[in-house]
């Protein structure tokens, strides 16, 4: 059974207070009246002192029990959200029923990024967003229940660490004369360190990763010490990957980084590794809330997701595709440049294959436009911008001639 408590409540006239991201603030939902986080958990103690004077534990904070848990009955999805919040959907499998259900164990998060976008905001963009697509089914948009989409807390894990670098490379600089092509080769040594931070990769297995990942970067300086003052009036839910679990996704993406940028370093026309030693070391994990606008919605029997960065605006999430219209668009781009071409260049095979190429670049270019969720591989956001090198030494090898090919006059 759901835990009952006292909420958050105003003390000027006892309605109920929420966090407000225009204002960046705790705001009464009746009166309006405005106040600041201390002075919002100055009023929680006062109304609470014995239970704020209890050791929190492995709890979500001292203002845990002002909170409710609801658990999904077909995913089984574990959220918290205020007795004031209308919990009428799931956000991860559009659900339309949840159950009241205890919330036990949620290890005290360390930081925060509070939501810097309000739901009707967060609408607008979404709406701005899918308008934009002339490829999408007008059906869809017909169907779609865009008042819908919920403001979600989701669990993630931060690592800080650095990438140790022992590399090889070989560099080729290329130079050509009238008669000869000369290339001279290198041999370059790489060995050194790049430092990461706050490298996020999400906690909840409900959340989809690519999803997550597409909704980045973050701003991680805004981060601020958890406080339960930032959840009222969103959802929010405990992590359930654990932060060693998380690591091989944080670790790909750093080595990734680290990878080019240390063949940055090497200053030749063409350049390929021939051996690479990748370490990371890893010296903190953190435990953050990040604010995510959420929307799951059903069409021609698919499940599509939506979401926003509740911090940066940054809307994301696959789109259906009406192939009849992206037909149309292809074979407009074939038909128009082919005929332009064949009028300058006369009839012939190679009009044809530049119109074809054409057409080619379109349709694919239209498509990748609808589908712009993707698994992240980088993490040049939250690296340092130079590698520390304890050596960088580049030594030539030798040099190759070829003669060049004469044109037939």
């Amino acid at each position: 059974m759901a835990q009952t408590s006292t909420q958050l409540v105003c003390p000027n006239c006892a309605g109920t207070l929420q966090f407000d991201p225009t204002v960046g603030k705790m705001k009464c939902i009746f009166c309006d009246s405005v106040f600041s986080q201390e002075e919002a958990e100055a009023f929680f103690n006062q109304q609470n002192e014995e239970e704020a004077a209890k050791e929190s534990g492995d709890d979500w904070g001292d203002l845990a029990d002002n909170m409710r848990a609801y658990s999904c009955n077909t995913c089984g999805a574990e959220i918290i959200c205020d007795e004031n919040t209308a919990a009428t959907r799931c956000p991860y499998c559009d659900n339309t029923t949840v159950i009241e259900a205890q919330l036990t164990g949620a290890v005290k998060p360390d930081l925060v990024i509070p939501f810097a976008f309000t739901k009707q905001q967060a609408m607008e963009k979404y709406k701005s967003y899918y308008e934009k697509r002339k490829l999408l089914p007008k059906d869809f948009l017909a169907s779609n229940r865009v008042e819908e989409i919920q403001g979600v807390y989701v669990p993630f894990w931060l690592y800080d660490g650095s990438v140790s670098i022992d590399a090889e490379f070989e560099g080729v600089d290329k130079e050509e004369t009238s008669t000869e092509i000369i290339r001279k080769f290198y041999k370059a040594d790489r060995r050194g360190t790049i430092g990461f931070e706050n490298v996020p990769a999400d906690a909840s297995k409900r959340m989809p990763d690519d999803i997550m990942d597409s909704v980045e970067p973050f701003t991680f300086s805004e981060l601020k010490p958890f406080s339960m003052i930032y959840m009222p009036g969103f959802l929010a839910e405990r992590f359930d990957v654990e932060g060693d679990d998380d690591l091989q996704r944080a670790e790909k993406r750093v080595v990734n980084t680290a990878k080019s940028k240390t063949k940055e370093t090497v200053k030749h026309n063409e350049v390929t590794e021939k051996r690479g030693d990748y370490k990371v070391n890893y010296t903190k994990k953190k435990y953050a809330m990040l604010p995510v606008w959420y929307l799951t919605t059903s069409w021609n029997g698919k499940q599509w997701n939506f979401a926003m960065n509740g911090q940066t605006g940054k809307f994301t999430g696959d789109l259906p595709i009406d192939y009849t219209k992206l037909g149309i668009i292809t074979a407009l781009s074939v038909i128009i440049p082919a005929i332009i071409l064949i009028l300058i260049m006369g009839f012939g095979f190679m009009p044809i294959v530049i119109a074809a190429v054409i057409g080619a670049i379109v349709f694919f270019t239209c498509q990748g436009s609808m589908k712009p969720v993707h698994q992240a591989t980088q993490a040049s956001e939250y690296m340092d911008n130079n590698i520390r090198l304890v050596l960088n030494n580049d030594t030539y090898l030798r040099t190759e001639r070829k003669p060049k090919e004469q044109k037939q006059s």
